[in-house]
């Protein structure tokens, strides 16, 4: 087949509208798709270094998200805290209340009557009190008095001569535990202690037992609590388990920091910067909240003070969670400003100005449409030879 001869000047002009058609092409993929650069073959540096910046944002994108798992789990830590602060004080208060009840005395477990023919049982094998039996009682550095039990004098009458002296309170409470019996409370009214002796100072171990008094000195409570305590016994230990309670279930995505689990947060995609938070133990156990025992007042003070020093533990870790929490929602915010520089950063690289890619869009047209008048002219040449034939 001959080839088709073009003038130089309609080749001239076919070019030019080649190139302007490519140009057009151009200029309309930049403005659908927003971006300057589409490809490596657009711009491969600035394409490759976009990319690379957009990658980052986006592995920092996912560590964003382990992070905020992490601020959840703090505040399920701090709240968990917070409840079993409001536990703590709610132990504390009962304690202080069954130390009110008990503060200056003792408790004495016994039966209702004291009689020769009953033994006197007030514990297990004492020795059966005869008539005329003596003891002493002394409050404090107080003056000492002496009773003088008789054959056949019910307990309810030596609490009545025990009232009479001055600064002392004596009760009967029925024991919960032996049907029947009942507890002498003994309790000083101005915070001091009391000495039980017999004559001679020996311990009174006749009517108040064995292992109650201690050769005539301040008496020594013995294991057995009266029934206002026993209650407020009761509710403490209720408390201590609600304790155990409460942190089992103060667990959020597997994580429970107040179990004894820790906790590893990453800030870059590198995993070379991150930050532990190492979980503690506040069950019972771990607040070293020991099962309560009324018992005396000594008993009491222990309790106190266990939840004294589990207020100051559970103080401890509300500050220290705290400041990881500040830590790690100062990343956060960091780790949110950092992925928008570098989607940024990305964007600068490869984005069109659609002002200018409209401008140039228009100037094409207009040039494509010169090229096609110039074509035209180039060609009457040749019309003018084909109308000789005419």
């Amino acid at each position: 087949m001959a080839s088709i001869v073009l003038t130089a000047a309609m080749r001239a002009n076919l070019l030019s509208l080649q190139s302007t058609a490519q140009l057009l092409g151009q200029t309309q993929q930049r403005l659908a798709t927003g971006n300057k650069v589409n490809s490596a073959l657009d711009n491969a540096s600035s394409y490759f270094a976009a990319q690379s910046l957009n990658n980052r944002a986006n592995d920092l994108s996912s560590l964003l998200d382990s992070m905020g798992q992490a601020v959840q789990a703090l505040t399920t830590a701090s709240k968990g805290i917070d409840s079993l602060t409001t536990l703590a004080n709610q132990a504390k208060s009962v304690a202080q209340s069954a130390l009110g009840e008990a503060s200056g005395g003792a408790f004495f477990k016994g039966t209702v009557s004291i009689n020769a023919a009953a033994q006197a049982d007030l514990t297990a094998g004492s020795t059966a009190v005869t008539n005329g039996w003596q003891f002493t009682v002394q409050v404090g550095a107080g003056p000492t008095t002496t009773f003088t039990v008789a054959t056949g004098e019910s307990l309810a009458t030596l609490e009545s001569q025990l009232n009479t002296i001055s600064g002392l309170s004596a009760t009967s409470v029925a024991d919960p535990a032996n049907a029947g019996n009942t507890f002498l409370q003994i309790q000083t009214t101005n915070g001091q202690t009391v000495k039980v002796a017999e004559a001679g100072n020996t311990a009174a171990t006749k009517i108040f037992g064995a292992g109650v008094l201690n050769g005539g000195n301040a008496l020594a409570a013995t294991n057995v609590t009266p029934t206002d305590e026993l209650a407020l016994e009761t509710s403490y230990n209720a408390i201590r388990t609600q304790i155990d309670n409460l942190v089992k279930d103060t667990s959020y995505n597997g994580k429970n920091l107040l179990n004894g689990d820790s906790l590893t947060v990453q800030f870059n995609e590198k995993n070379t910067t991150s930050i532990t938070v190492t979980g503690t133990k506040r069950d019972s156990a771990g607040l070293t909240i020991a099962v309560a025992a009324f018992s005396s007042v000594a008993n009491i003070q222990s309790s106190l003070t266990d939840i004294t020093n589990a207020l100051g533990l559970l103080r401890q870790d509300g500050t220290s969670y705290g400041n990881n929490l500040a830590v790690i929602q100062a990343r956060q915010d960091f780790t949110n400003s950092l992925i928008g520089t570098l989607k940024d950063g990305a964007t600068s690289l490869t984005i069109a100005d659609k002002n200018e890619e409209g401008a140039n869009l228009l100037a094409l047209q207009t040039q494509q449409q010169l090229g096609i008048q110039s074509l035209a002219l180039a060609s009457q040449a040749n019309q003018s030879v084909l109308r000789l034939f005419g």
